[in-house]
C-alpha cells in the first residue's frame, strides 16, 4: 500500500539535494529548489540558480560539525558531547546558546548574506550519540525549536527545510517549508558500505512519524532521500516514490548524482575534455573548433582540461556524452580507463583530434588494434560528406596511429601499400572517432576546411534524440542583426574638412543615418578630463553625451585603461612587455590596472557624466585580448551588466571558414563570456595598417556564415577610429547598406546576449505527454527543429508559428513559459512566417469560421511581418497595410510597436 500523501497543487515538484561541484549550473535549473553545500558552491551559482527561479538551500549540519570542516577548529571543546565515528565529525551541544550563536553567525547568516533563499537543517538527531542523549531528548528539542525560531526571525522569507526531526514539537511545523527523510524505500549503510531495501515495518514505522506533519500541513512538501546504486534504477525508484505522496531524491551516498527531475531533464551537455592548461581552454581546437558545432547540434559544452583531475562525480545522470579533442599527446595515463567506465555506464564517447596511444584507448574506440599505416595512402569515402563539405584533398600518409575497427558505421576508411585497413572517420555503439590528420584540410597560411560535416558526425556519434535546439542567431525567422562600436580611436582626428573628432563623424555618418540600435562605448581614460587627453575631453564628452542621448543607442563601458591582457590582471600569464605590441594597457602615469578600476570605475564614470539619468551603462565590452578571468566576469555579471566581446569569428572566402568561426560564449566555472557575433574591422584591415576598407569584406563572411546554415547573426562591430579614414567609413556605409537589405530583425547587443545566456544557462524538460518546455534564466524566442516535423498550434502555448531557411525550421517562441508539441502534420490555418521585431503577444482561434489573430509585435523598425497559410486578412486598424503574396499575407504597419493588433483572416 503507498503511504504519505497526495502533492499540493503549487508545491515545488524537484526539489535537489546536489552535495557535489562538477555538475553543469544548467543541469541543476530543471528544479524548484536545490539544496548545496556552501563551500562546495560558487557566488555565480548561488546568483544564477536564483535568477532562473530555482532557489539555492544552504545545507547546514547543526548536530554535527565534521572534524575537516573550515570552522571544526573554533569550536570550544565544552560545546562538544559526542562523536560521529561514521562521518569523523563531533556532536554539537544545541543546548548551549552560545553553541547556536556560533551557527547563526557563522554559517546561517552568511548563507542567506550570500544568497542563499533558504537552510536545510541537517544531523537534528545527531544527539542521540552523546551519552545520555536519549535522555535529553527534550532538551535537545526545545534548544532546536528555539534555532528554528530564531531563524524564522532572522529571515522571515527563508525556506527552512529539516531532515527528519520528529521528535520536535508541534509549533515547529508551521515555521517550516519541508520536510525531509531518508531511506523510504531503498537506504545505503555508511558503515558497511552497502545499499538495502527498507523493510516494511521501519516504513511502517515512518509512517506514522508522518502523520502529525501531514495533518497539520497538508501543503509542505514532505521529501524522500532514497539510494541506489545503479543510477539507470533513478527513474523508477523516483516515479515509486511520487506515487507514495512524496517529492523524490533517489542518489547516491555521495549526493552528488542528479536525481530524475518531473518533468524529464533532456541531457543537453556535453563534457569537454581538451589537453592544454585550464587557463588555455579558449585556445584549444576543441573549443575554437568543436564549441560551434555542439552548440549549433544542441549540446552545451561543458570543458575539462585533463592536466588536471579527472572528474569524481558520476556523469551519466547529466552528460549527452563526452568529447575529447586531443592536440598535443597523450599525456594522461588513466584517461581512456575513465573514459572505458563512462561508456560502461551508457555515456558516448567521441574522440577527435590525435588518438591517444594508451592501449586502454583502443577499447574506448572499439578498434582492434591501432597502428601506423604505411605511405602512400588510398580512400574509401564511404559518407556522402567526406571530402564534399569544405575541404576536398585527403592526406595521403600520416605518421599517426589509426584505428582498425570492425562493427562500426564507416565514414572514411584508408588502405595503405600493406594491404593493411584503417577507419580514419567512424562511428559505433559506445561514440565516435575523427582521427587527424583526416579532419581538416590546410591551406598554406594555416587554413582549415572541415573534410567532413562535423555537424552530422556529431549527431551520429552521440546517438542523442531530436530535441528542439535553442537558437541565438535568429529572431522570428529573420537573422538578428546587431551593431556595436567600441570606444578605440574616440578622440582622434578624422581626415575630413576641419578634422573632427572620429566620434563625430560616426554619429554624422552613421549613428543619424541608420536607425538601427547600437551598442556604444567609450575608453574612461580617452574622454575624461583627468585622462590621458584633457584638452579634447570637453568636446568628447560632449559628443558622448549627444551619442548616449540616442534613442536608438545603449550605454556601454570599454573600461578605463583598455587592458591588454585581462588574465594578467589577476595573476595569471602575460607577455613580456617588450613582447607586446602597445604594453599592458594605456600609458596612464602611475597607474597600475585593477579590476575595480576597470570595471566599476568606469562605469560610474559614464552614469555620472555622460550616460542619461534614466539610461545607464548597461553593456561592457571587453578590450585587448578579451580573455577576462572568473574575477572580472563576476564584477561585470554582479553590477548587473551582460558582457560582449572575443572570440575571432571571421571566415571568408579562400580561408577558413566554419574552423574560423568560434562558439557563441566561452565558460570560465559557473561564470559565462559572450563572444562578439563577428569581428571587427580591425582584423579586417590587417590590424589597422590597411586596405582602411578591407571591412567590407565582413559582408563575405555574413554570407559564408549563413551558407553554412545561419551559424552566427549579423554583426556590426567596429571602433569609433574608423571615422578618421574615409576608406573605412565609405565600408560602414557599404556593410550597414547590405545588412538592412536581407530580411533582419535589429537588435540591441544586449538582447542578443541574454539570448546566448539562455542558451547556456537553462534546463529542456519533456512532459511525459511530450511537451518541451524549458528553465532557466530567460526564454528561448527561437528554436530548430527537425524538418520533417512541425509545431503543433493546438496543443503548444506561446508557440506563433515557424519559418523554413537557412536548411533550418526556425519555430517562433513568445511568452513566460512557452511549451512546445511537435506533429509530422503541418498545422492548418494562418502562422506567423517572419517578422521583423520580437513577439509581445500571440493568439489564435476560430471564431465563426475564420481565424482570429491577436499579435504585439516591438521592433527597431516600422513593424513587418507575413503570415503564412492564409490568402486573406482584414484588420480595423487603419495603420495596417495588408497585401497578399501567393499562399501568404504581409503585413506593414506605420509604427514601431503594436500592443495589441487583431487580423480576420481566412
Amino acid at each position: 500500500m503507498p503511504f504519505g500523501f497526495a502533492n499540493a497543487v503549487g508545491q515545488p515538484p524537484n526539489i535537489a539535494f546536489y552535495y557535489g561541484n562538477e555538475a553543469p549550473i544548467g543541469s541543476l535549473m530543471a528544479y524548484d529548489w536545490v539544496v548545496l553545500q556552501q563551500d562546495q558552491t560558487s557566488d555565480a551559482r548561488v546568483d544564477l540558480l536564483a535568477e532562473a527561479g530555482t532557489a539555492p538551500i544552504a545545507y547546514v549540519s547543526v548536530g554535527e560539525m565534521a572534524r575537516s570542516h573550515r570552522l571544526f577548529g573554533n569550536l570550544q571543546k565544552s560545546w562538544l558531547v559526542g562523536k560521529n565515528p561514521a562521518w569523523s565529525s563531533a556532536v554539537l551541544d544545541l543546548r548551549n546558546p552560545d553553541v547556536r550563536a556560533f551557527l547563526l553567525d557563522n554559517l546561517i547568516d552568511p548563507a542567506f548574506k550570500r544568497g542563499f533563499q533558504g537552510v536545510f537543517l541537517d544531523t537534528l538527531d545527531s544527539f542521540t550519540l552523546a551519552a545520555s542523549g536519549e535522555a535529553q531528548t527534550q532538551a535537545f528539542a526545545e534548544a532546536q525549536t528555539q534555532l528554528i525560531s530564531d531563524i524564522r526571525a532572522r529571515h522571515p522569507n527563508g525556506k527552512i527545510i529539516l531532515n527528519r526531526g520528529f521528535h520536535l514539537p508541534d509549533s515547529v511545523i508551521g515555521q517550516v517549508n519541508g520536510l525531509a527523510l531518508e531511506s523510504w524505500r531503498n537506504g545505503y549503510n555508511a558503515k558497511d558500505k552497502r545499499y538495502y531495501r527498507v523493510s516494511e515495518p521501519d516504513r511502517q514505522w515512518l509512517d506514522q512519524q508522518l502523520q502529525r506533519w501531514r495533518e497539520a500541513r497538508p501543503d509542505m512538501p514532505m521529501i524522500a532521500i532514497d539510494y541506489v546504486a545503479d543510477a539507470s534504477r533513478a527513474g523508477e525508484l523516483a516515479d515509486q516514490l511520487r506515487r507514495d505522496g512524496f517529492v523524490p531524491w533517489v542518489a547516491n551516498p555521495a549526493l552528488d548524482r542528479l536525481s530524475p527531475s518531473q518533468p524529464a531533464q533532456v541531457k543537453r551537455h556535453v563534457l569537454v575534455i581538451h589537453d592544454l592548461p585550464e587557463f588555455n581552454m579558449d585556445r584549444s581546437a576543441a573549443h575554437r573548433f568543436g564549441g560551434i558545432v555542439l552548440e549549433r547540434s544542441g549540446f552545451i559544452p561543458q570543458y575539462h582540461s585533463a592536466l588536471e583531475p579527472l572528474p569524481t562525480e558520476p556523469t551519466e545522470d547529466r552528460y549527452a556524452g563526452i568529447l575529447v579533442w586531443w592536440e598535443t599527446g597523450d599525456r594522461h595515463s588513466g584517461l581512456c580507463s575513465w573514459l572505458a567506465r563512462q561508456q560502461d555506464k551508457g555515456v558516448p564517447v567521441v574522440l577527435m583530434g590525435l588518438i591517444p596511444g594508451n592501449p586502454a584507448c583502443s577499447g574506448v574506440m572499439a578498434a582492434n588494434r591501432t597502428a601506423v599505416p604505411a605511405a602512400p595512402l588510398s580512400h574509401e569515402r564511404v559518407h556522402p560528406s567526406v571530402t564534399q563539405y569544405e575541404g576536398r584533398r585527403l592526406p595521403s600518409l600520416t605518421t599517426q596511429a589509426m584505428p582498425q575497427v570492425e562493427g562500426h558505421t564507416p565514414w572514411l576508411t584508408i588502405n595503405d601499400t600493406q594491404g593493411q585497413r584503417f577507419s580514419a572517420i567512424y562511428t559505433h555503439g559506445g561514440g565516435g572517432v575523427a582521427s587527424a590528420p583526416f579532419l581538416f584540410e590546410t591551406g598554406p597560411d594555416d587554413e582549415a576546411y572541415w573534410l567532413f560535416n562535423p555537424f552530422e558526425f556529431i549527431q551520429q556519434a552521440f546517438g542523442a534524440p531530436a530535441m528542439p535546439v535553442i537558437d541565438t542567431t535568429t529572431e522570428n525567422g529573420r537573422r538578428i542583426l546587431t551593431a556595436h562600436i567600441d570606444g578605440d580611436g574616440f578622440v582622434s582626428r578624422g581626415e575630413f574638412p576641419g578634422s573632427p573628432l572620429s566620434a563625430q563623424v560616426i554619429q554624422d555618418e552613421i549613428l543619424s543615418r541608420y536607425k538601427v540600435p547600437h551598442t556604444v562605448s567609450v575608453i574612461e581614460a580617452e574622454v575624461s578630463p583627468n585622462g590621458l587627453y584633457p584638452g579634447v575631453s570637453a568636446e568628447a564628452e560632449r559628443i558622448a553625451r549627444a551619442l548616449f542621448r540616442i534613442n536608438s543607442v545603449e550605454v556601454a563601458s570599454h573600461t578605463y585603461s583598455h587592458p591588454f591582457f585581462w588574465q594578467s590582471i589577476e595573476g595569471g600569464p602575460a607577455p613580456r612587455l617588450e613582447n607586446t605590441l602597445y604594453g599592458y594597457f594605456m600609458n596612464i602615469p602611475d597607474y597600475q590596472a585593477s579590476l575595480e578600476r576597470e570595471i566599476q570605475g568606469s562605469v560610474q564614470y559614464i552614469n555620472q557624466r555622460l550616460a542619461p539619468a534614466d539610461k545607464p551603462v548597461s553593456v561592457f565590452l571587453w578590450t585587448g585580448d578579451a580573455r577576462p578571468g572568473a574575477n572580472a566576469l563576476k564584477r561585470v555579471r554582479e553590477a548587473g551588466l551582460v558582457n560582449v566581446n572575443g572570440g575571432n569569428t571571421k571566415p571568408l572566402p579562400y580561408a577558413s571558414e566554419l574552423a574560423e568561426t568560434w562558439p557563441d560564449a566561452r565558460p570560465v566555472g559557473d561564470e559565462l563570456q559572450v563572444y562578439a557575433p563577428v569581428m571587427n574591422e580591425n582584423v579586417y584591415t590587417n590590424d589597422w595598417t590597411g586596405p582602411y576598407y578591407g571591412f567590407r569584406n565582413v559582408t563575405d563572411t555574413f554570407r559564408i556564415l549563413e551558407d553554412k546554415g545561419r551559424l552566427k547573426p549579423m554583426g556590426i562591430y567596429y571602433h569609433f577610429y574608423s571615422g578618421t579614414k574615409p576608406e573605412a567609413l565609405g565600408a560602414l556605409h557599404e556593410i550597414y547598406q547590405y545588412a538592412l537589405a536581407q530580411p533582419v530583425t535589429p537588435l540591441y547587443l544586449s538582447d542578443y546576449a541574454k539570448r546566448v545566456q539562455t542558451l547556456y544557462y537553462s534546463a529542456l524538460l519533456r512532459d511525459d505527454d511530450g511537451g518541451w518546455r524549458w528553465r532557466g534564466i530567460g526564454q528561448p524566442h527561437t528554436v530548430i527543429i527537425e524538418q520533417d516535423q512541425f509545431p503543433d498550434l493546438e496543443r503548444s502555448t506561446g508557440v506563433a508559428g515557424f519559418h523554413d531557411v537557412a536548411g533550418h525550421r526556425y519555430v517562433h517562441l513568445t511568452g513566460h513559459s512557452p511549451q512546445l508539441f511537435l506533429t509530422d502534420t503541418a498545422p492548418e490555418g494562418p502562422r506567423l512566417a517572419h517578422a521583423n521585431g520580437v513577439l509581445t503577444q500571440w493568439q489564435r482561434q476560430q471564431v465563426a469560421g475564420k481565424w482570429r489573430i491577436t499579435l504585439g509585435l516591438q521592433s527597431h523598425q516600422n513593424v513587418e511581418f507575413t503570415l503564412a497559410g492564409t490568402r486573406r486578412c482584414t484588420t480595423s486598424d487603419s495603420s495596417a497595410r495588408i497585401s497578399r503574396a501567393g499562399e501568404q499575407v504581409q503585413v506593414a504597419l506605420s509604427g514601431r510597436q503594436t500592443d495589441s493588433l487583431t487580423l480576420e483572416c481566412q
